[in-house]
This record gives structure tokens, C-alpha cells and sequence, in this order.
């Protein structure tokens, strides 16, 4: 098997096509650079302060005004100055050979239409295939038919809290439920509903939806696991916990805040139960038209130790850097390899069983770990104090120390020591919910019960502590008000 991963990592490392990620910012493909030939990063947000030499960044005079990742990322392809470089990129091949490929994390169909224009070649399903396979709903209903169980739960229209009452009652749900519509990420369309107060709360998101998924809360443990659908099976990577509604790290009490991989948290039994509901999930996409990448969640029911499907994402996920830079990775191959293998029609000839029995066994060896942090506070303000991406550790006060600026998190391979990955820059400004940076750990988070380890309490608190913030002055102030939210306002560069 030795010869099957050098083989691959030989195939990639030599790669001569362009492939470009264009994302905000490179996080979910963080490291792939290193690993393969011509691969690029197209950003918006510039986290390495110009150091890195593959993060292209077009040059602005406006701040332009965003809603949505896909806008972002049409801005940054439809850019003249991306253009340009494209097609100065492209130059030294030949007409025979195959066409650039570009990677997002979210697309729509004006971008397919840009991708189009441009010559290029998407490496993902179209997005209205993905469209139809990121309907947690849906989703929920096909896992059901393979086998995969989820929570007790309803599907249905909800109107008004008797209704939703009368519903739980019907299905044995207990008054204690969570609500989660079909689409939405990190939290922001999971609710918590254990009385009509808190109903009244989430109300309006609930009843607009056409349906939601009502769901019996239990006391679980949050997990997550990548894997990659091919013509030559569902290869996986390893399963890892999730942090979930911290909230030194999130806003959001339902919201994804961060992953623990350490062989200590399952047991061989729950791991295989894993893989094999992964495996099921990914057979089930790739029949019904969707292949490459995708990220399973799982709830772990901590009082009957049963595993049921939480949710499926199909694309690149905000485990991918943790899953494709994992100390089992670096002895292996990126499970990102296999998605590209599929979608640039390489042979596999690596057996799935033999993979993923290797995944089960290995996959979580060493101590790694990803802290997300958010802007927690509810007032709106201005940072003027961030640290650089790079490595730190921390003085005898607790205070973080800059040890050596670098874009690649693998060179921080100590336990006292994090990759800082910075993605709000100073002048930026600040809401409930911003991300600010995310912290690569070599160590544990999380206790056996799921509760922050004295480490990570202590890298968080030095981490936030770098970041500073002001209030907005009052012609600051006025702008605000005047367009509602900042993302609206254009800003000088």
C-alpha cells in the first residue's frame, strides 16, 4: 500500500494543469499547494499579509458590498486582474491540453456561467445538483431508505407553537426539541425549543419555512467525518468531535466552533459504525448523481451510545484542513486526492475496504485540533489590533508570542506551540458572528466529557486577548445607520 500513497503523491506533485481554489480566504484547502503541482488560492481576504506566494489577490480601490460567499467569489472571478492571470497561467500549455480546473466552496449559476466563459472546468457537481443534495431534508429521507438512522424526528409545515406541540406529542418527541430547516450552516438555522418563549424567539424562521425538521433533543456528542464518493467506492477520512455552541468561540448556541482528532475519543465499535454509515451515505449520493467530497455529521447519543446521522455537506467542509493536513494523511494521502482523481477521470487503484480499514485503525493517531473564533459580543465595532498569521507560543504571563511567521501550519509541530490562522484584517469591521482567526492545536481539546481542556481555555483567552477593537466614532455611527448593516458600506482601501 506504501507504493500505491508515493505513487499518488507523485501524480499530484507533478501536476502541470492550473487548479485554483477560489474561496475568501484558503482555509478548507489549506497546505494542498504543497502537495500539488500548479495549485493556487484566489482570495478576497488577504490572511498572509502578501507572504504567500501562491494566495493571488486581485487589487481594490472599494470595499465592495457582499451577502453571500457565491458574490464574493463572482467578484473575484469576474475580476480583470484574475482574468489576466488566468490566461497568463494557461499560456505555456498547449491547445490539446485539458482545460484549468477551479475549486469553490459555495457556486451558483452565474459563476458556472463565468467558469464557462473562461474556459475552465469545475471539479464539483453543478450547483443545482448540490442544491438538491444539501436539502437536509432530503437528505435525512435518502438516509433512511439506505439505513442510516437519524434522531426520532418529524418533517412538516409548522404554523404556530400548538401546532408544533401537538406534533412533538404525535411522534413521541418530548417537549424538549430541536427545529432545523433545510438549508443554513454553523448553527444559524438549528433552534432550541423547550417552551413557547423560546419559540416565540425563532418563530418567523420556523413558520416561513415551507418544512422543518423537528427533531427530539437528547444529550449527544457532536462528531464529524469526511469521505469521498467515486466510481471506485467511498473512501473516508478519519471521525473526528466537534465543538459545538462554546461560547468563548461562537455566538450561536448551536453553532460549529472547532474539531478534536485524537484516538482516545471513540471506541473501534463507534468508529466502524461510522464508516460504515459514511460508506452507505456516499454509495446512496454517487447513485443519485452526486460524487466527490463530502462531510457527515453524527450525533452520539451519550445515554444510549447509539450513533445517528446529524447532517450531510456535500463539499468541501470546515474539517477539510483538519482531515487533509492530519498526522494520518501526512503518512498516507490527502483524501482530497481521491475527490480529484475522480473528477479528472484517474484511475483509483487503491482499494476502498483497504483504505478505510486503515482509516478505522490509524486515521486518528497523534493529537491535532481547530479552535473557530468568532466575534462574540453583540455591539458592533472596528478592529485595529490583529495578529499576523504564523506560529506562537505563549510567555510565562500567558500571553501569545510570535515565533515565526510562515503560510504553512505544519511547521508548528509542538505541543506548546499553535498555527495561527488570521482571517480578519485591522480596519475591518466587527459583528456577532465575525470570523476572526483559526487556531491549529497540537494537543486535545476536549475532556472525555466533551468540556474544554485547561489548554485550549488557555490558547483561547491569549488568542482573543491579541485581538483589539474600538468603538465606531460617531460619523462611523451615522454610516451604519443610515445603511443598516456594515457589510453595506463602501470603505476606501
Amino acid at each position: 500500500m506504501l507504493n500505491h500513497f508515493l505513487r499518488l503523491r507523485e501524480l499530484w506533485k507533478s501536476n502541470t494543469i492550473p487548479l485554483y481554489f477560489v474561496s475568501p480566504t484558503p482555509f478548507n484547502l489549506l497546505g494542498m499547494e504543497n502537495l500539488i503541482g500548479q495549485f493556487q488560492f484566489i482570495s478576497y481576504i488577504d490572511t498572509f499579509d502578501k507572504r504567500h506566494p501562491k494566495v493571488y489577490i486581485p487589487p481594490r480601490t472599494l470595499t465592495p458590498v457582499f451577502n453571500h460567499l457565491e458574490e464574493i467569489n463572482y467578484y473575484l472571478l469576474s475580476h480583470k486582474r484574475v482574468i489576466e492571470k488566468i490566461k497568463r497561467d494557461r499560456k505555456p500549455l498547449s491547445s490539446q491540453d485539458p482545460a484549468s480546473k477551479v475549486l469553490f466552496l459555495f457556486f451558483d449559476p452565474t459563476i458556472e456561467e463565468v467558469v464557462k466563459d473562461l474556459q475552465m472546468e469545475i471539479l464539483f457537481p453543478s450547483h443545482e445538483d448540490r442544491t438538491k443534495h444539501d436539502n437536509k431534508l432530503d437528505i435525512t429521507q435518502l438516509a433512511t431508505k439506505v439505513g442510516v438512522q437519524s434522531v426520532p424526528h418529524v418533517i412538516a409545515k409548522v404554523r404556530s407553537y400548538r401546532m408544533l406541540t401537538q406534533l412533538a406529542k404525535r411522534h413521541n418527541l418530548g417537549q424538549s426539541l430541536v427545529i432545523q430547516s433545510a438549508y443554513g450552516d454553523s448553527g444559524k438555522t438549528t433552534f432550541f425549543v423547550e417552551n413557547e418563549a423560546q419559540y416565540r424567539q425563532h418563530a418567523q424562521d420556523i413558520e416561513t419555512e415551507d418544512q422543518v425538521k423537528v427533531m427530539k433533543k437528547i444529550r449527544c456528542l457532536s462528531t464529524a467525518m469526511e469521505a469521498c464518493a467515486t466510481a471506485s467506492g467511498v473512501y473516508i477520512g478519519p471521525l473526528m468531535r466537534e465543538l459545538i455552541g462554546i461560547p468563548e468561540l461562537t455566538p450561536f448556541k448551536g453553532g460549529w466552533c472547532g474539531n478534536d482528532l485524537t484516538l482516545e475519543a471513540f471506541s473501534p465499535d463507534i468508529r466502524q459504525q461510522a464508516r460504515v454509515m459514511a460508506e452507505k451515505l456516499g454509495k446512496a449520493l454517487y447513485k443519485s448523481g452526486y460524487r466527490g467530497y463530502f462531510e457527515v455529521d453524527f450525533l452520539l447519543d451519550q445515554d444510549s451510545n447509539t450513533l445517528y446521522l446529524g447532517e450531510v455537506n456535500p463539499r468541501l467542509s470546515g474539517i477539510s484542513a483538519m482531515t487533509n493536513l492530519s498526522p494520518f494523511a501526512q503518512e498516507t494521502v490527502p483524501l482530497f486526492f481521491f475527490h480529484l482523481m475522480e473528477w479528472t477521470q484517474t484511475p483509483i487503484q487503491l482499494s476502498a475496504k483497504t483504505f478505510n480499514d486503515r482509516v478505522v485503525r490509524e486515521g486518528a493517531k497523534g493529537q491535532t485540533g481547530q479552535l473557530i473564533l468568532k466575534y462574540t459580543a453583540p455591539d458592533l465595532r472596528i478592529l485595529v489590533s490583529a495578529p499576523a498569521t504564523g506560529i506562537y507560543t505563549l510567555d510565562p504571563k500567558g500571553n501569545l508570542i510570535l515565533k515565526k511567521l510562515t503560510s504553512n501550519r505544519l511547521h508548528a509541530k509542538n505541543p506548546d506551540e499553535i498555527f495561527l490562522f488570521r482571517i480578519m484584517n485591522t480596519g475591518e469591521y466587527v459583528y456577532k458572528g465575525a470570523d476572526l482567526g483559526i487556531v491549529f492545536i497540537n494537543g486535545t481539546l476536549l475532556s472525555p466529557t466533551y468540556k474544554l481542556t485547561k489548554a485550549a481555555k488557555m490558547w483561547i483567552t491569549a488568542v482573543k486577548h491579541a485581538f483589539v477593537f474600538r468603538e465606531l466614532t460617531e460619523e462611523e455611527t451615522a454610516l451604519v445607520d443610515r445603511y443598516q448593516t456594515p457589510g453595506s458600506i463602501l470603505k476606501g482601501d
